[in-house]
């Protein structure tokens, strides 16, 4: 059983990248980019809950999905620290040589 002491570190490109998606889903229309925030903040809940349970996607870096939009949050798991860190959230149709540039 894991420990709950997990705490979340977004990195300033994540943070960028959020900011980014936010104002993308307002602009489509009013509080759908409160919406894909809500929805990042119950995956990173998940991700507290057990790190461990989203698939990896190269070298120790894992992807879970946000559920009803097309985005990830890609995050490694710092054990000596105790830290989740979130490193991008990513729309899942980027191409992979992007994505795996931008995690590595």
């Amino acid at each position: 059983m894991l420990d709950n002491t997990f705490v979340i570190i977004i990195s300033r490109e994540a943070g960028i990248d959020l900011d980014e998606s936010f104002i993308w889903y307002e602009e489509q229309k009013d509080n759908l980019g409160f919406e894909f925030i809500e929805a990042f903040e119950n995956t990173l809940k998940d991700i507290l809950l057990n790190p461990y349970y989203a698939s990896l996607i190269e070298g120790e870096a894992r992807s879970a999905s946000l559920k009803r939009f097309p985005y990830s949050v890609v995050y490694r798991i710092d054990l000596q620290r105790l830290q989740v860190r979130v490193i991008a959230i990513i729309h899942q149709h980027r191409h992979p040589i992007w994505i795996s540039n931008r995690i590595q």
